[in-house]
């Protein structure tokens, strides 16, 4: 005879018990027969969860307590109690940041730090090294890479360099194409070879 996934036939009676309620006393449709409703007298339902989602060990579903651990002791993110995690053994997961999200340097995955709440560093460099202008913590910026930028001032603001003024001098840059004048035009077209008339190389042959 069919019987459903908790042991129960069609007619409602359980294939171990041979009653119409199973081991820990719930029936086909998993109502308590003390109860009557769908937890038992410690507050489990036949699966064996509680009203907050837990087990009798104290686990959820997919396997986590209350405290969002695991059996072997981690949590989602695979950090311990301590904030070790399990692959790296250390502060740090296999990306560089640790159970709360921040990297040894304090910045999140988003860039912002978590002192100032913003994407600069309490020293004013964001999480690639750069301040607001642009200078490294060794004074080197970004673009021209040299202790100046495009305006020639370096990260004090000091002028020590000439403005910048054909980009092509910054590295993996290319110098703008010179427009051609309507002049220079006309004289490359002027360059070519002319074209022969027709019977022409036979008038040349015969003088």
């Amino acid at each position: 005879m069919t019987k459903n996934r908790y042991g129960f036939d069609l007619r409602g009676i359980h294939k171990k018990t041979g009653t119409m309620y199973d081991e820990n006393g719930f029936d086909k449709n998993g109502i308590h027969k003390k109860t009557k409703h769908k937890y038992d007298l410690e507050g489990y339902n036949r699966d064996g969860f509680n009203v907050s989602g837990y087990d009798r060990k104290g686990f959820d579903l997919v396997g986590f307590d209350k405290d969002g651990y695991n059996k072997e002791g981690y949590n989602r993110k695979g950090f311990d109690r301590k904030g070790v995690h399990k692959d790296t053994k250390s502060r740090y997961d296999l990306k560089g940041f640790d159970q709360l999200g921040y990297n040894k340097d304090g910045f999140d995955r988003k860039g912002v730090h978590s002192e100032t709440l913003n994407k600069f560093d309490p020293e004013g460099y964001n999480s690639d090294g750069y301040d607001v202008r642009g200078f490294d913590r060794n004074g080197i910026h970004i673009l021209t890479w040299d202790r100046f930028d495009l305006l020639g001032m370096d990260k004090d603001g000091n002028k020590i360099a000439t403005k910048t003024e054909n980009l092509s001098k910054i590295v993996g840059s290319k110098e703008p194409k010179k427009r051609q004048t309507v002049a220079q035009k006309r004289t490359k077209k002027s360059k070519r070879t002319p074209k022969r008339k027709r019977g022409q190389e036979v008038i040349d042959k015969f003088f």
